[in-house]
């Protein structure tokens, strides 16, 4: 019955899926608790336009993407810290003109060989081993941010103007974070899709937030349930015949509701 689970593709899937789940888990407590969720939307449109670039010109569109999305953040986070403009009307501007112009270069390209659906939805079985290897990379590379960082971003998230008093660069943490979100971004449009990965930052904070007393025990627990959701997502998946990405945040979907009822009815008593 579950012989499949030793099928090469499955295997890979559930790697960069076990991948993508820490490394999300680790960076959403922070966008989420400091109201910058919808960092992630923005970034993943932005992204779309970087893949599509990266197709007609090569056979491996992260290395467009890339260098797209991480500009893309930093400019989004200096309209932001100079405040020109509202955090998420900045990255509204951003993402939706980089959107826009990722669908006119696909309406204009002939050559194009891929579907646009693949890109809105992501494709976790067709994940190679390089993506993998670049998944680990990136993953190592958060837990040290984080880890090492944990202290500083705390303070930053909860309260800035203690950790600008406190002698915090904020501008290095919030640049960090910013260009660390965008390569996780990357990845994730590709195996998620761009329509979707920003829910895989947003469910499993607010999820462990319900769940949790601390903000260490919401980092955890947020690791946890975007683990085993996104593993039982992939299985899942497999048996229903559906899209990976979109089987995971609708179990995301479906633990959020429990949680929030259940918080509400034991907030009643």
């Amino acid at each position: 019955m579950f012989e499949f689970l030793l099928w090469p593709f499955v295997i890979r899937a559930l790697i960069i899926g076990l991948i993508l789940a820490l490394s999300t888990a680790m960076i959403s407590n922070f966008l989420v608790s400091s109201n910058q969720s919808i960092i992630g939307d923005g970034l993943a449109h932005i992204s779309f336009t970087g893949i599509t670039i990266g197709v007609l010109l090569s056979n491996e569109p992260t290395y467009f993407a890339l260098p797209f999305a991480v500009l893309a953040a930093i400019l989004i986070k200096i309209l932001m810290r100079n405040k020109l403009i509202e955090g998420d009307t900045a990255i509204g501007l951003v993402s939706s003109a980089s959107f826009a112009i990722g669908l006119i270069i696909i309406s204009k390209s002939d050559g194009f060989n891929r579907s646009v659906e693949s890109m809105l939805v992501g494709s976790m079985f067709s994940t190679t081993w390089m993506d993998i290897y670049f998944g680990l990379f990136v993953l190592a590379i958060t837990a040290f941010f984080i880890f090492k960082s944990y202290s500083k971003l705390f303070s930053i998230t909860y309260d800035d103007h203690y950790a600008k008093f406190s002698g915090i660069k904020i501008a290095y943490y919030d640049y960090a974070l910013a260009i660390l979100t965008a390569v996780i971004i990357v990845i994730g449009v590709k195996t998620i899709g761009t329509l979707l990965i920003s829910a895989f930052i947003i469910f499993p904070a607010v999820s462990a937030n319900m769940l949790s007393k601390s903000f260490k025990q919401m980092v955890i627990y947020s690791m946890i349930i975007n683990a085993v959701i996104s593993i039982s997502g992939i299985i899942t998946a497999h048996f229903i015949e559906l899209p990976a990405g979109s089987t995971i945040i609708i179990l995301h979907a479906i633990l959020f509701l429990i949680l929030y009822t259940f918080t509400k009815l034991k907030g009643r008593v």
